[in-house]
């Protein structure tokens, strides 16, 4: 043990980050969740386990405020779930906490700060989507122009995938702007759209994606007149596009033509019981509502990460991560990090959409966890940070 601890903690930091992109990729690359949670397990939680037994002080030394927050709110989830929870709750919130100390503390966020990573994260996914479209339209599994509702991979789902196409995205903007890769950022847009829009069929990925853009043009066109001009055009061109593809194309239209999806009624729905059940601790981690919306179909979940933290942990579990967040935005802004850009853009669409922060490695780990983390990364400065800015 003695010669164990003798190996300094920054010489396994390349290990962790290969792991970590290895675990990535595996939600392309792996059919089941199993097989996901098994590369997390074996990869990166057990040998997060033996870094924090051999090298305890050392991975939390100069550790600060967002740390803080960190443990202060899987703290009162391991509160809540006393009251409201089960065993498996805490076997859920070891894996998160140690998730947060492999990105946070011990990988190396070097390669992930690569323009190189950030393109190929976006294109594999992207070709990921549009390929498993092609293979289910020429073998007869889904039609063309009907929604695709399930990938082959672990990243099945249309919704978070959608999400996570405009989080990879937003990640390249910096890269493709910096390194005036125009013919590939428009190639870029055009099938990022075509994904969300023909094949996922799904809004909160497109809305997030033109809120975040909207957010990048303006702050582009206050830097530069002739990106800001460039930005506009593009803006134009494209609510030209999507309002032509509306009226011309069903699928399309259809996305229109849902409105709300019942997302007003749901939200009210939960926030009420939130309320009856207690401001404080809310409902606990195993409520499910008995109500349905106007069409009859029952609610799975509050749709909206925000709500989940407060329905399932109440207004203080709501308060911690809002202020998480909130630190862990600024960081970003200050260090003019892109994965803040990602981590917006995942927050956005997932005020539509998200659910429970605390369980098994799921898409929510990659689209809220993995950004906030890298941002706060300890071996994180200003200049690594802004590398792809």
């Amino acid at each position: 043990m003695g010669a164990i601890a003798a190996v300094p903690l920054k010489r396994v930091s390349g290990y962790f980050t290969a792991a970590l992109i290895v675990f990535i990729a595996s939600f392309l690359l792996l059919p089941t969740a199993k097989m996901v949670n098994n590369v997390y397990y074996v990869l990166l939680a057990l040998p997060a386990l033996w870094c924090l037994i051999v090298h305890r002080r050392e991975v939390f030394r100069g550790a600060g405020l967002d740390v803080a927050l960190w443990s202060a709110l899987l703290l009162w989830f391991a509160l809540v779930g006393f009251w409201s929870g089960d065993a498996q709750h805490y076997k859920h919130l070891l894996y998160v906490a140690l998730f947060i100390v492999i990105v946070a503390r011990l990988a190396d966020p070097a390669p992930l700060r690569q323009a190189w990573f950030a393109r190929i994260m976006f294109w594999a996914l992207a070709v990921y989507v549009l390929g498993s479209a092609l293979i289910y339209w020429a073998i007869g599994r889904y039609g063309v122009g009907e929604r695709v509702l399930w990938l082959p991979a672990r990243m099945t789902g249309p919704i978070y995938t959608s999400i996570w196409i405009s989080c990879c995205f937003a990640l390249a903007v910096p890269v493709w702007l910096n390194e005036r890769r125009w013919a590939e950022a428009i190639a870029a847009l055009v099938l990022a759209v075509f994904c969300m829009g023909f094949i996922l069929q799904s809004r909160s990925g497109l809305v997030a994606f033109v809120v975040v853009m909207a957010g990048v043009g303006c702050y582009q066109a206050l830097r530069s007149r002739r990106l800001g001009l460039y930005f506009a055009v593009s803006a134009a061109l494209g609510t030209a596009l999507v309002t032509v593809a509306a009226i011309t194309v069903p699928e399309v239209g259809q996305l229109f033509a849902r409105a709300d999806a019942g997302r007003i009624r749901l939200w009210n729905i939960m926030l009420s019981e939130w309320m009856d059940c207690g401001l404080m601790l809310g409902c606990g981690l195993e409520h499910k509502t008995k109500q349905l919306l106007l069409t009859g179909r029952t609610i799975d979940h509050p749709h909206s990460v925000f709500l989940s933290m407060g329905v399932f942990g109440g207004v203080v579990a709501l308060i911690l991560f809002v202020a998480l967040m909130a630190l862990v935005l600024h960081s970003a802004w200050q260090k003019r990090d892109p994965w803040g850009l990602y981590l917006v853009t995942a927050l956005v669409g997932l005020n539509f959409d998200g659910s429970k922060l605390i369980g098994n490695p799921d898409e929510l780990w990659l689209l809220v966890l993995l950004p906030a983390c890298l941002i706060g990364n300890r071996y994180c400065t200003a200049e690594t940070a802004s590398r792809q800015a």
